[in-house]
């Protein structure tokens, strides 16, 4: 049921977007998933802070958690250099464009030393202290890198581009991830997100998605939010 998803996937994130999204500002590229990179690398830095050598059950839980932050930059860097966006980034913010490229360049050099690092720590050998040092440096110089982006990048986007460029995109990016890997963005997205952004991505997955492919969204969201906000989502999706 899998194949097929995309299309029915995209019919249904498109049904989700608000009434007002004809105004270009309602279409930003990157605050929802920043949201998420966000929160899942401030879970990593607590974790790195508590790592025990000692400890080889926490060691291979860390190691879990740093790769979903893993896979999640990895599929977030594909994105942002793919073609279309590449592009309109290169028409609309092109003395931007070299400070990004070299952001993510930077960020992916920092990954490789992280994952060599967190492969010793889980193999048990103790890279606590290094793994903190390391993985707090990267969070800094990421946290600056997606303020770029929201606060230079996505404005002159806005400005420049039309809402179909945008929701094009947009569209082509969120149809892009397989189910696994969405339930890995969501894990870390749906808790810091607003309850209207939960109700849009999620009712647009309902739309769209097969009913099996969507009982997994929703059991991401059932195991990553309170039982309140779970309430309010699923009272909205209901109404």
């Amino acid at each position: 049921r899998i194949v097929g998803f995309t299309d029915q996937f995209r019919q249904g994130i498109t049904m989700s977007q608000p009434a007002d999204s004809t105004m270009t500002e309602a279409v930003d590229l990157y605050r929802e998933v920043h949201k998420g990179l966000r929160l899942a690398l401030f879970e990593l830095v607590g974790a790195a802070g508590a790592l025990d050598g000692g400890d080889r059950d926490g060691a291979a839980e860390f190691g879990r958690l740093f790769a979903d932050v893993d896979r999640m930059l990895q599929t977030h860097h594909a994105h942002e250099d793919g073609a279309e966006l590449a592009a309109l980034i290169a028409n609309h913010a092109a003395d931007i464009e070299p400070a990004i490229r070299a952001a993510h360049d930077r960020s992916e050099r920092q990954l490789t030393a992280l994952r060599s690092l967190v492969a010793d720590h889980v193999g048990g050998v103790d890279r606590g202290h290094e793994i903190y040092d390391a993985v707090t440096a990267f969070t800094a110089g990421y946290l600056d890198h997606m303020g770029v982006e929201v606060s230079e990048v996505m404005p002159r986007l806005q400005a420049a581009a039309s809402v179909e460029e945008l929701m094009a995109i947009t569209m082509a990016i969120r149809t892009a991830v397989p189910p696994p890997d969405m339930c890995v963005f969501l894990r870390y997205m749906l808790p810091a997100m607003t309850p209207d952004e939960r109700t849009a991505t999620l009712g647009g997955m309902k739309a769209g998605a097969p009913p099996e492919i969507f009982d997994l969204f929703w059991a991401v969201a059932e195991s990553s939010l309170t039982l309140s906000a779970l309430a309010v989502v699923a009272d909205r999706l209901a109404a």
